[in-house]
């Protein structure tokens, strides 16, 4: 045999021996590793789920109505009211002011509801109707935006069929009263006999005189409307009538006091008209001269 051949040969036998070699190192790191790796176990079974039916969701039918809001808690309503302070109660009449009847009586601490109102009188619900109690007597509630109604007519008495002709102050006996003089164009009036305040005034014109004679107030008024022929004068201040529609009160539209200004009435400086309305009362004599 050549001596290559015998080199390739010698070469292949130590290949293969080496393999060998290497085979039986591995064989038991080979083992080892086979032994170590669980089994795997075969996979479950899923079992599938039981089917179900689909129930759809259901949409309400429209009503074809339109969805209202929640409505507001109601606003509260006042509620106008009296109640009577005067200890001794307070009458109830047909109309503002003393010449009109009594139809009723509160006492005090009684209550009722407000209707109205006409300058310093309230307009109430008495019984069911309709009636009026003097402002200063009695508390009000939740008046703010009582109307301003329109009175009744006043009650005007009759003309006496003779007027007593007028007196000297020191014919009359009374105890208090009020001398008017038209010369003079003053006012006067007398307590017990004495004369406590005198102020100029402005009586009739020629044309609209005013009356002469003995009279008595017969209504007071704090604020009245007065009209004639060719006037109408809103609010005129502390108005007393002694006849027919002739009174003593105060004015505001003129200062000309001691002059003959006004169509019959008795013109006071409204501070002396203030003075005289708490003075005088209903039946009061008022004597009128030249």
């Amino acid at each position: 045999m050549p001596k290559q051949d015998r080199r390739e040969s010698l070469t292949i036998l130590l290949s293969l021996l080496l393999i060998i070699v290497i085979i039986f190192a591995l064989a038991p790191v080979v083992l080892v590793w086979l032994a170590g790796s669980p089994a795997q176990a075969a996979p479950a079974k899923t079992p599938f789920p039981t089917p179900t039916a689909y129930v759809a969701p259901v949409t309400p039918e429209p009503t074809g109505e339109i969805p209202t809001a929640s409505p507001l808690p109601p606003t509260p309503t006042p509620n106008p009211s009296i109640t009577v302070m005067a200890s001794d109660g307070a009458n109830v009449r047909s109309g503002p002011g003393t010449v009109f009847e009594a139809v009723g009586y509160l006492a005090a601490g009684e209550q009722a509801k407000v209707l109205g109102r006409y300058a310093d009188w309230w307009q109430i619900d008495y019984a069911g109707q309709p009636a009026w109690i003097y402002g200063p007597i009695v508390a009000a509630l939740d008046v703010e935006g009582v109307p301003e109604v329109v009175p009744p007519p006043t009650p005007v008495p009759p003309a006496p069929p003779i007027i007593p002709p007028p007196a000297e102050p020191g014919e009359i006996d009374e105890e208090h009263w009020i001398d008017v003089d038209l010369s003079e164009q003053t006012l006067t009036a007398y307590e017990n006999g004495v004369a406590v305040r005198t102020t100029l005034v402005s009586t009739g014109l020629p044309a609209t005189p005013t009356p002469t004679g003995q009279f008595r107030i017969w209504i007071k008024f704090r604020y009245d409307d007065m009209s004639g022929e060719g006037y109408y004068i809103e609010d005129v201040p502390y108005v007393m009538y002694f006849y027919k529609g002739y009174g003593l009160h105060g004015v505001t539209w003129h200062g000309n006091f001691g002059h003959p200004m006004s169509h019959g009435c008795i013109n006071l400086p409204t501070e002396e008209a203030e003075w005289l309305f708490g003075w005088a009362d209903v039946g009061t004599l008022v004597n009128i001269h030249e």
